[in-house]
Formats: C-alpha cells, sequence, structure tokens
C-alpha cells in the first residue's frame, strides 16, 4: 500500500445531540445571564484564543482494526503489529494494547490446540459450542478471532459457525 493511502485503524467517536452538556464552556444559552454582574477589575488581563476541549465518550472506533487484521491473515506477526503501531494516532497510542483484545500472540499449542498463556486458557477453533452454567464459563474455551501461530509466527483467524449453526448441527 502507497505511503499516502494509509489510514488511520483507530479513532475516536464524537458525541451526538446538540446541548454538548460534557464541554468545558457548554451551552451559552445556560451561561449568559451569569455573565451580566461581572465586576471589570476582576477580569484577567489576558486570555488566550485556544479551541475548546472535545468529548468523546471514551469511546474508541476499531472496526478498521479489525477489518485490517482479516486482511493480513497468514502474514508474519511482527510486520503486522509493527504496521498496526504506525498507523494509530499519537495521541491514541495509549489504546495500543487493544489489538490483544483481538489478537492472543502468546500462544503455546497443547494437543494441537491453542493454549492462550495470558489468560490461560484454550481458545475456541472447531468444538461445537455449548452454554454452559456462568460458574463453570471460565472453563470454556476463549472466544478470539485471531491467534498467532507459535510455530510459524504468522497470524491466524479462526473460521467460526454462527450460532444458530452449531445448534442445528449443520
Amino acid at each position: 500500500m502507497r505511503e499516502d493511502n494509509k489510514r488511520w485503524l483507530l479513532s475516536m467517536m464524537k458525541t451526538s445531540g446538540s446541548k454538548r452538556d460534557r464541554l468545558q464552556n457548554g451551552r451559552y444559552a445556560d451561561e449568559r445571564h451569569l455573565q451580566k454582574n461581572i465586576d471589570p477589575e476582576n477580569l484577567p488581563s489576558h486570555e488566550s484564543i485556544k479551541s475548546t476541549s472535545k468529548f468523546y465518550n471514551g469511546k474508541i472506533n476499531y472496526g478498521l482494526l479489525v477489518r485490517f487484521l482479516r486482511g493480513q491473515t497468514g502474514n508474519d506477526w511482527n510486520e503486522v503489529y509493527s504496521e498496526i503501531i504506525s498507523r494509530i494516532p499519537t495521541k491514541l497510542l495509549d489504546y495500543k494494547d487493544m489489538v490483544f483484545n483481538f489478537v492472543a500472540d502468546k500462544v503455546e499449542m497443547i494437543d494441537g490446540r491453542p493454549w492462550n498463556k495470558k489468560t490461560q486458557q484454550f481458545i475456541r477453533t472447531d468444538e461445537p459450542y455449548k452454554t454452559v452454567h456462568f460458574t463453570e464459563r471460565k472453563l470454556q474455551p476463549e472466544e478470539t478471532e485471531f491467534y498467532v501461530d507459535p510455530n510459524t509466527n504468522k497470524l491466524v483467524q479462526i473460521q467460526r459457525k454462527s450460532y444458530k449453526k452449531y445448534h442445528s448441527g449443520t
């Protein structure tokens, strides 16, 4: 991909609505009556002109990251990860670990099944889904879409059937 065509893989989701309660300056209509009786002696001698701070709900849009990972299956994980880091905006670098919500990178193969060393659980590959009591949930295999093959260091996507297909037997 050309260097100038690369898109950010993470972005912040902006809030919607007209009231904008969370902005520092709020709505002028709510503050206007407070400004009538201001003593000019108490005003600052200098005020900087700056934009209002934006409020983003703390929601991060990671859809492009997942699409990027799906397109990179079969590639070397070190190259894929360095590409991901280079395509995260500087102000969102705190969220770079979000990649590991989708990719299990510390994996070991036990009896032909991938074992996630971080969560200490098997990763569900093609075994049927079964509902269990919530107390036994930790014993169930982990649901993740990607893992890094420990032998080849390649990104592997786990193809899944839908929940209905597991129960219909097809």
